[in-house]
């Protein structure tokens, strides 16, 4: 069993009681012209999907969990795809955006992560992770409770993620907020 399979039938409710749900700050960070292929990897249930389908051309939302998968509502330019994020069936090229959003700290082969990530974006896309800050109160509280839901996490600061990006990512953005940040960078080559 998948760990968010135990979660799937709360996880919005509790993501949006705790308001840590950040669909308006990822909108602005992307800047989307309405053209873009989205992957959005570990994106649940699609609620971020559900908010961002609008504005791009089609969004894939790919996580293992096929129960929290079966919580996307279903809309025509959005693709439930069950799926390992480190080892994608995607084309080398192929992906114009990549979003991690709350998800980098529950992967532990995070540097596989980014190279698949680099391999399937075309040149000049763009990766966007938006995590949770760990040092903050707030969020070791958070932290206490996945840790007792998941077992063990990978969280990192933000400095820690934009050290593990920036050998194959060129830092366009980067929004520190006290409990959460994100972070987008362009594919170099």
């Amino acid at each position: 069993m998948k760990d968010f399979d135990k979660t799937y039938l709360f996880y919005d409710y509790f993501m949006k009681l705790l308001k840590l749900y950040k669909v308006e700050e990822i909108k602005k960070a992307l800047d989307l012209a309405g053209h873009e292929i989205i992957l959005d990897i570990g994106g649940g249930t699609g609620f971020l999907a559900k908010h961002l389908q609008d504005s791009c051309k089609n969004i894939t939302v790919l996580d293992e969990s096929e129960k929290m998968l079966s919580k996307v509502v279903p809309m025509e330019n959005v693709i439930p795809l069950v799926g390992n994020a480190t080892s994608t069936n995607f084309e080398h090229n192929s992906i114009d955006v990549v979003i991690l959003s709350d998800v980098l700290h529950h992967i532990k082969d995070q540097v596989i992560l980014l190279e698949e990530i680099h391999r399937i974006l075309k040149t000049d896309g763009k990766l966007l992770i938006m995590d949770f800050e760990k040092k903050r109160f707030k969020i070791k509280v958070l932290r206490l409770f996945e840790f007792l839901l998941f077992g063990k996490l990978f969280f990192h600061t933000h400095r820690e993620v934009i050290d593990l990006m920036k050998n194959a990512f060129n830092i366009e953005k980067d929004i520190l907020n006290r409990n959460y940040f994100i972070i987008v960078g362009r594919k170099n080559d």
